[in-house]
């Protein structure tokens, strides 16, 4: 019974140690980023100017991360043919306009703008998810109650820490 004990513990350490290893063991792999125009979800009234703004803010805030020798545009093909790169796919699931002026006079959360996205990290190469978490981006206050767009540039730089702890 004790060496039943001591296998079934051993196993089960293993199943609990391999697929951690596994995910970090992605880690560093993928010398090059290209982040995809992300849909946004049936039902969503996301402005388009935001999602332009929102797309560039996130090229800016993962080339800031220096953790990618290139951050590429959807279309763009990398310097090094044969570089790794991972993909970056998301979709807009959230968008609260949000009124500046209430956020002005009233404060303390309200009228804040809020725009919430589902990403991925793939490889191209396997299809594979190689990271996926969900990410928001907020604007509750500022210089004259803030300016609305930039949550999109809260929710880059949330993908951006995504990008830098887990690819």
């Amino acid at each position: 019974m004790n060496m039943r004990t001591l296998i079934t513990s051993a196993v089960v350490a293993i199943a609990v140690v391999a697929p951690a290893s596994a995910a970090t063991s992605r880690k560093g792999q993928y010398q090059n980023v290209q982040v995809m125009r992300f849909d946004v979800q049936r039902g969503v009234d996301f402005p388009d100017d935001y999602l332009v703004t929102m797309m560039e803010d996130i090229v800016k805030q993962l080339a800031s991360t220096n953790r990618f020798v290139q951050v590429l545009r959807q279309g763009e093909t990398p310097a090094e043919a044969n570089a790794p790169v991972v993909q970056l796919a998301g979709t807009i699931t959230e968008f609260k306009k949000g009124n500046r002026a209430v956020r002005y006079m009233v404060g303390f959360g309200a009228g804040k703008t809020k725009v919430k996205a589902h990403i991925k990290f793939l490889d191209p190469l396997t299809n594979a998810t190689v990271a996926e978490k969900d990410v928001n981006g907020l604007v509750w206050i500022g210089f004259i109650g803030g300016e609305s767009m930039g949550a999109t540039r809260g929710l880059a730089k949330e993908v951006a820490k995504v990008a830098k702890t887990r690819i």
